[in-house]
């Protein structure tokens, strides 16, 4: 299970959330107004390749959030877009995994 960080929320910049997963891999989350995407941090965290990212105000990514937010607590941070993406990579080892298990939220017949 993945070493999950604190949020953090700027106002200008939106909110965000750095993990470390089993394989020691640095994967940062980060919301901002409608887009959610996941990078995984290289060389010390001054660059980043984006494994992840959907457009939370396309007809896919209202589906994904939906689908990943069905059964959180409406105050919960479960129920963000942050605290949902979060919670569904916390339990990935490789940022593959990630990649991977993100994507499947936003096919149509998941």
């Amino acid at each position: 299970m993945a070493k999950v960080g604190r949020f953090v929320r700027d106002p200008r910049a939106g909110s965000s959330c750095q993990s470390t997963l089993e394989s020691g891999e640095k994967i940062i989350v980060t919301h901002d107004r409608w887009r959610l995407t996941i990078e995984l941090s290289k060389l010390f965290g001054f660059s980043s390749d984006t494994i992840f990212g959907c457009d939370l105000d396309s007809p896919e990514g209202r589906t994904a959030f939906a689908r990943l937010t069905r059964d959180a607590h409406p105050e919960s941070t479960d129920a963000t877009p942050l605290g949902a993406f979060v919670k569904l990579a916390k339990d990935c080892s490789t940022a593959a995994d990630v990649a991977l298990r993100c994507s499947k939220p936003m096919s149509p017949r998941s």
